[in-house]
């Protein structure tokens, strides 16, 4: 008996251990101790410290935070449940205890090889899978920068497709164990997108099943399929509400959620109801032409990184032949992109491989299942999907009528889609093509067919390396601050003449073709490497068809090669030198300047608006300060339009009604942070002596231009309703505060006469009550961004209290159905080993 289980298992335990051992071996320096000095966690890490203090010091974690963009709900930066029962704790297991990011490349392999086992597939052919999933060039530059979250949440895609799929096969209780699990699972790694993007695979799954049964007329399988996987679906969108119903209500008041009325400058053709504007959300469009990177890394130059180039780059040769000082080589050189495909900028290509490419390409011909048409139809969705404003006449009508599409930006995160459908077709397709029961005639005229389309490929990368200019959208812009820069050096602090800028403009244009060619040599490089790797898998495919060597040596083969071709370039963005020592993480980015020394010894109540950085993608200003800036992908639509309208004009009166108390500015002689106080800032309240009304957003907006914020509050009139009382002035009045805790907020107020005081608090209407003396009292959203109560004369304790419904009704559905779903869990795996079990007795009785 233990014999037997261990013969079944063995094949498993194998796969298991090469995925742990070339996870250890790949991220071998985090087995070591070490970190990937990843920018995207360095960013969350500014955005929670405020967060992290709080519960150091209150025991849990603030539902606002005071840190970023002048005040946003917290649970959006760090939340953690009252109650934690939830099946999503498996994930430990899964990720085999490794620590960051070999973690996530096995979990990847395990999850993906574990579809391939539901798929019946060899156990060689399901490691060849596993490994060409997980080593997609999209996945180590994920963990390269830092997204781990949507790493894990790709990582276990695979698992909710299993789910699923052994559902069709009528495995209906381990099918709804596994889908239940696995999508609870993605669920609570917070990355919302590429649930969606699952979602849509199994949308395509599920409309070609239907098709199937329907032909088949087994509707009665259909509809259990059918109510199985969405009970799954819905038990592991239920057990996460604890964060999604907050973020259903957040996302409303955002930008993604389409909160703005504004109208100024605003296109109406680049508006979508309750959605990104188009312009914002498809910035991250891949090219059409881009898409070759698939089969040629290089295709579009790699990433925007300067350092791809190498220190022999023939851009620094230019440069050194103009007889550049090596500081000024060094400084130019930063802006040198080897990148010059579609989007704004990259930090690698998406490369599914050649090997990968080229039983794709076989299996369109070989593949004998269902499953084959789905997965053609999901991958093309993808891809058209990622090309975004290229393909606007069907991007723009999905962006605008698929439903929750149009909160999602970034349309190239969608070949994440195709990335797990090659996969599954190449090893569809190696499967066939070692195990298939072919008529070697009939097979060889089937890959004649994928050999004319693989020839195509190649044809189509020879004519971009003849026929491309290599040149990218930003090298004009590149181009113009070189040729200024080269100017005013030349000059040498005087007005540069005519001949001087004619000089630096030719100089411009040699460092410019010094780039282009190193782009072109870049392509050529890799032309070359991927016509090598087709050859090799050619060379297989045909070493299988004349049977030369077994399938297990071949599938061995095909495994190898394989991995090498994906290796070599994703050694190309994560390397040991992406390793730094844990302490150097934060150490250097997150460490007190001059600036923040002398800011921090006031103890106020305050905001900070750091101008050395990008005041809107950066979070170093909120680990130390409560800045008026911030880095958050979901900014709050009324402060977004607050940034683009008045602070990004320096609108003095606007700054100083979000208490802007200092300013961090360089020092024009020393290059270093300083602190410029600003003595106008009103402070955390303020009453005012008049109310204006406006009628609308525009107004409410326009009025910001000019006005007095300390004397008068403007207000839609739609707010009007809410104003209890009209102000008098009174000369003596005060508003002061008296603790800010973020959830909760304490100010005194005394005044002779009726009073309107304005908060120097970010508006936002989910969760936000206001106490007069114990009394509730309406909040107003006043000066379009801002919160105001009306005050009655006296002496009165006001309070602020952040308590939403959502995080609280969240948090016990989530208790009340991780219960369920632990229950569900045990007794499904219970149900399924004592089957098991049974049926191993039956097959070992003797037969009469």
């Amino acid at each position: 008996m233990n014999n037997k289980i261990w013969q079944k298992a063995q094949p498993h335990v194998l796969a298991i251990a090469i995925f742990f051992l070339i996870a250890i071996i790949y991220c071998l320096p985090a087995m070591q101790g070490m970190v990937v000095n990843q920018s995207d966690i360095v960013g969350w890490k500014g955005m929670a410290q405020q967060s992290m203090e709080f519960k150091e010091k209150h025991g849990h974690f603030p539902l606002w935070t005071n840190s970023l963009f002048s005040g946003m709900p917290a649970y959006q930066v760090a939340l953690e449940s009252k109650h934690n029962i939830t099946i999503a704790w498996v994930d430990l297991l899964f990720r085999g205890f490794l620590p960051k990011p070999a973690d996530l490349f096995f979990l990847s392999c395990v999850c993906f090889y574990l579809l391939c086992v539901v798929f019946r597939l060899r156990t060689w052919v399901a490691i060849f899978g596993a490994l060409a999933y997980t080593f997609a060039s999209y996945s180590p530059i994920l963990a390269e920068v830092g997204h781990t979250t949507k790493f894990a949440a790709m990582g276990y895609a695979p698992g909710v497709l299993a789910g699923f799929v052994l559902l069709t096969q009528r495995k209906y209780v381990l099918g709804f164990v596994c889908t239940m699990l696995f999508s609870t699972i993605l669920m609570y790694q917070n990355h919302v997108q590429i649930a969606y993007y699952t979602i849509l695979i199994l949308l395509c799954v599920g409309l070609a099943y239907a098709v199937l049964m329907i032909k088949e007329k087994k509707i009665r399988e259909l509809l259990i399929v059918g109510a199985l996987s969405l009970a799954a679906g819905g038990i592991a969108g239920a057990s996460y509400t604890v964060m999604l119903m907050p973020l259903n209500e957040y996302a409303k008041e955002t930008m993604r959620g389409g909160r703005s009325e504004l109208t100024i400058n605003k296109p109406k053709e680049n508006k979508t109801q309750g959605g990104l504007d188009k312009d914002y959300a498809f910035s991250w469009s891949y090219g059409i032409g881009e898409s070759l990177t698939f089969a040629l890394p290089y295709a579009r130059g790699g990433s925007s990184n300067a350092g791809e180039l190498g220190e022999k780059a023939r851009v620094i040769e230019a440069m050194q032949d103009i007889q550049l000082p090596e500081n000024a080589i060094s400084y130019f050189f930063q802006f040198m992109s080897p990148y010059w495909g579609d989007q704004p900028s990259t930090s690698g290509p998406v490369y599914f491989g050649v090997i990968v490419l080229l039983l794709v390409i076989a299996g369109i011909f070989i593949v004998r299942s269902w499953h084959l048409g789905w997965l053609l139809a999901a991958s093309v969705l993808g891809i058209v999907m990622a090309w975004g404003s290229n393909f606007s006449s069907i991007n723009y009508f999905l962006f605008d009528y698929l439903p929750a599409y149009n909160k999602f930006r970034a349309p190239s995160m969608s070949l994440v889609i195709p990335q797990l459908c090659f996969a599954l077709l190449a090893s569809l397709a190696l499967q066939e093509l070692l195990y298939g029961s072919w008529d070697t005639g009939a097979l060889w005229k089937k890959l004649k067919s994928a050999s004319i389309v693989a020839g195509l490929l190649i044809a189509t990368m020879i004519a971009g390396y003849v026929s491309a200019d290599f040149k990218g959208k930003r090298d004009k812009e590149i181009k113009s601050m070189l040729t200024e820069s080269l100017s005013r050096g030349y000059a040498q602090g005087q007005q540069p003449s005519e001949q001087i800028v004619q000089k630096a403009s030719t100089d411009a244009s040699a460092i410019m073709n010094g780039l282009v060619a190193d782009r072109k040599k870049l392509y050529g490089s890799d032309l070359l490497r991927s016509v090598i790797f087709m050859a090799i898998g050619a060379l297989l495919v045909y070493l299988a068809i004349r049977r030369k060597f077994s399938p297990l040596q071949l599938a061995i083969a095909f495994t190898i090669v394989g991995f090498i071709d994906l290796i070599g370039v994703d050694l190309r963005y994560l390397n040991k030198k992406k390793y730094i020592a844990e302490d150097e993480l934060f150490g250097s980015v997150f460490t007190p300047n001059a600036a923040d020394n002398q800011i921090l010894r006031d103890t106020g109540y305050y905001r900070v608006f750091d101008q050395t950085e990008s005041f809107t993608n950066e979070s170093r200003s909120a680990y130390f300060h409560n800045s008026i800036g911030g880095y958050h992908p979901a900014k709050l639509a009324l402060y977004q339009d607050l940034i683009e309208n008045q602070i990004a004009k320096n609108n003095m009166q606007v700054l100083n009604m979000l208490n802007t108390k200092y300013f961090i500015v360089s020092n024009p002689q020393t290059n270093q942070p300083m602190a410029i106080p600003n003595p106008d800032a009103l402070g955390p309240a303020w009453f005012v002596k008049a109310i204006k009304y406006v009628n609308n957003a525009d107004e409410e907006m326009t009025a910001l231009n000019s006005f007095h914020p300390k004397d008068t509050v403007i207000i839609d009139k739609r707010e009007q309703s809410k104003i209890t009382v009209n102000p008098q002035y009174d000369s003596a009045a005060y508003i002061r505060l008296v603790q800010n805790l973020n959830d909760y907020i304490e100010y005194e107020a005394n005044a002779a006469s009726n009073q309107f005081a304005v908060l120097s608090e970010i508006y936002y209407p989910h969760g936000w009550k206001a106490f007069i003396d114990g009394k509730e009292t309406p909040i107003v959203r006043v000066n379009y961004a801002l919160r105001g109560i009306s005050v009655p004369p006296g002496k009165h304790k006001i309070e602020l209290r952040f308590e939403p419904e959502s995080v609280k009704k969240g948090d016990n559905i989530s208790l009340v159905i991780g219960i369920i779903s632990w229950i569900i869990l045990i007794a499904g795996l219970g149900w399924e080993i004592r089957n098991r079990l049974k049926s191993a007795k039956v097959t070992q009785q003797p037969k009469a």
